[in-house]
């Protein structure tokens, strides 16, 4: 069988740089995606040894139609039929108090974290539906679960997110197509613990998760990958939560 093509949102660091490596590790030819070119580059270069050179970096800001579409294409063109899509590329948005959140950040944070898994959607689904396989990953959130003070903008994302993933789901299982949501809690990333924002958020964070510490990236990664594979094809419409047990034992207060 012909190698799985992959693409990865937001492959340039964090979360999607941790997923570009599981997929290209396990012997899928992996597009990376970015609005940063040059870290997704970066990324494609170390996954390309891996995969014998099947590996791309593409430019695209995920909010926007035209640009997803055309990065879509690029990717046909460069490594074939898409098989695997993770959507990861992500915005937290502002810490603020719901009546001090302007109309231009809610936009951003719906366009990046909502708006685009839409795009790829319509794109994508009929062309996986015709090869009769695919899987879509989105990488959504705790707070997709549970409300959280002063993050209304990006809970707001989440939820929705989540339930698109299972509407998509609920839609096109039938065609061999399987869509689900990982909700990480606090990942060691700059938009997942955020210290320079929030002052001590980080030691509240470890004391209030049972394991003791935050996620790795890589451990994210590692979920993805399951996700995706031949033998994962009775998964779909799940919202798998990865904290660390902080959910489980103590809430979000």
């Amino acid at each position: 069988m012909t190698a799985r093509v992959a693409i990865v949102t937001g492959a340039g660091r964090g979360i999607g740089a941790a997923t570009a490596r599981a997929l290209a590790a396990d012997g899928k030819a992996v597009a990376c995606l970015d609005i940063d070119l040059s870290a997704a580059r970066k990324v494609a270069e170390e996954n390309a040894a891996l995969v014998g050179g099947r590996a791309a970096a593409v430019e695209c800001d995920v909010s926007i139609r035209a640009n997803v579409e055309a990065a879509v294409a690029t990717v046909e063109k460069t490594l074939g039929p898409v098989d695997i899509l993770i959507n990861n590329a992500g915005y937290g948005g502002p810490f603020q108090r719901i009546d001090e959140v302007s109309d231009e950040e809610w936009e951003r944070v719906i366009s990046t974290n909502l708006r685009s898994v839409f795009f790829f959607a319509r794109v994508l689904l009929p062309k996986m539906k015709a090869a009769g396989w695919g899987r879509i990953v989105n990488i959504a959130s705790i707070q997709g679960l549970y409300g959280a003070a002063r993050s209304s903008t990006y809970v707001a994302s989440k939820h929705a997110m989540i339930g698109y993933t299972r509407a998509i789901a609920a839609e096109w299982g039938e065609y061999g197509i399987t869509c689900n949501a990982i909700c990480p809690g606090y990942v060691d990333t700059t938009m997942g613990v955020q210290p320079d924002r929030i002052e001590g958020h980080l030691a509240r964070v470890i004391e209030r998760t049972p394991v003791g510490r935050v996620a790795h990236p890589d451990e994210i990664g590692a979920i993805a990958l399951q996700f995706v594979g031949e033998k994962s094809g009775y998964i779909n419409g799940a919202a798998l939560v990865i904290d660390g047990g902080i959910t489980a034992h103590l809430g979000l207060s």
